[in-house]
């Protein structure tokens, strides 16, 4: 009897009970998008290797040959010889005589380019002549395996006959220098080479002179110059194509810049070939 009052009077509760309206629930206020100042920048261009460890100025370089860049085909031979970071521009071998060889360890653990002083030559891409290169500067890291003047042997050269930019083993040299440059006119001595030595070599062409260092040392200084035509392409390891007078030796590293350095770059250029190569220098 107690539980069924106790049920009547639930139920005279719930029906009794007024029923409240529902109501939607208030739209949520807008959340305002926060938009970040600080952007993540995109993780830096990892530079190539030799660029990363560059101490020499960069603006101006047309060719840049190393020889521990130098890939050989069958039994040595260099057919073409370039840098990764300036792409299409090379040295070649027209033919296999021509083509030089490789040595892997040939100066303070790097490799050299060796020519054999009878028929290899390489031939660029690159014009060093007055007319298109007005102002120029060659570095050259070396070895000649012989310190006679004759017969004539060329480290470089764009010569067509008329004594044009070219360096070498020459008996026409001034003073008893067996190593000598041509300067439009004629040629002049520039040092006393002696075999199977390193050397760092700084040669300066400008429209009306010539400027030399060997090792750091001043050896030729703006001595007057007149370079009239010459061949469009700068050879290696010879003079060019009118007399070649080919290089008995090896060439370690090779760079031209197409403008006159200041000091204090060409110095920053020559302490990185002696630093590389372990060439002591003399200033």
């Amino acid at each position: 009897m107690k539980k069924l009052v106790t049920i009547l009077f639930v139920c005279l509760l719930a029906c009794g009970k007024k029923e409240e309206p529902v109501t939607a629930p208030a739209p949520a206020a807008p959340t305002k998008k926060t938009v970040s100042t600080t952007t993540s920048a995109p993780p830096p261009l990892e530079p190539p290797v030799r660029v990363a460890t560059w101490s020499i100025p960069s603006r101006g370089v047309v060719l840049w040959l190393v020889g521990d860049d130098a890939k050989t085909e069958f039994g040595g031979a260099l057919k073409s010889w370039g840098n990764p970071y300036l792409p299409g521009v090379t040295a070649n071998a027209d033919r296999p005589e021509m083509e030089p060889t490789v040595v892997a360890d040939g100066l303070n653990g790097h490799a050299v380019v060796r020519f054999d002083g009878m028929s290899n030559m390489m031939e660029t891409n690159v014009d060093i002549g007055p007319r298109q290169m007005p102002n120029a500067m060659v570095f050259a890291v070396f070895k000649s395996r012989t310190d006679a003047a004759s017969p004539l042997r060329k480290l470089y050269g764009d010569d067509d006959g008329g004594y044009d930019r070219a360096a070498g083993l020459d008996d026409r040299g001034s003073g008893g220098k067996n190593y000598a440059v041509f300067i439009g006119t004629g040629v002049a001595g520039d040092f006393a080479l002696k075999a199977n030595e390193a050397y760092v070599t700084a040669d300066q062409f400008t429209k009306g002179d010539f400027s030399s260092w060997v090792n750091g040392k001043e050896t030729l200084q703006r001595i007057n110059a007149e370079w009239q035509t010459a061949l469009p392409k700068l050879y290696i390891g010879g003079s060019g194509t009118v007399y070649h007078e080919p290089w008995q030796g090896d060439i370690a590293e090779f760079i031209v810049y197409s403008r006159v350095l200041n000091d204090l770059e060409r110095m920053q250029v020559e302490d990185y070939l002696a630093k590389k190569y372990g060439v002591p220098l003399t200033r």
